[in-house]
């Protein structure tokens, strides 16, 4: 079975909007787990109940896991129109690693779009 990594912004200016994402993201899972079968991963849809993103330690820990899960993931997909900061990296690292990138456009007749040079997350119409 595939693993795939799921990559969606959490980032947001209030509790509620980063709650918001957390489902969303929730919601990425199941949409490509239910479409194409993959084994999805996207630990900043949980991790946010456990750790505190604002303590410096706890976000540094939460990146290290982040990170850790991207490396056994055979794919990474970009979710979403919005990029933000944490996004990037998890993109940057996935080129370094060789994975596959795809874009999954949140649209009503999405697919998985591949991604094959990091310069093309900026053509997509994608606002950091």
């Amino acid at each position: 079975m595939i693993r795939a990594y799921i990559c969606s912004p959490l980032s947001a200016e209030t509790e509620v909007e980063i709650r918001r994402n957390m489902l969303r993201a929730r919601q990425f899972m199941k949409q490509i787990a239910d479409i194409y079968g993959y084994r999805t991963y996207a630990p900043h849809a949980y991790l946010p109940e456990l750790l505190d993103d604002t303590y410096r330690e706890e976000r540094a820990l939460a990146l290290s896991f982040d990170m850790k899960l991207l490396e056994i993931c055979e794919i990474i997909i970009v979710c979403g129109t919005r990029i933000s900061r944490g996004m990037q990296m998890e993109i940057e690292q996935a080129f370094r690693l060789n994975k596959e990138v795809y874009h999954w456009p949140d649209t009503q007749q999405a697919q998985l779009l591949p991604i094959k040079k990091w310069r093309q997350v900026y053509e997509m119409q994608i606002q950091k």
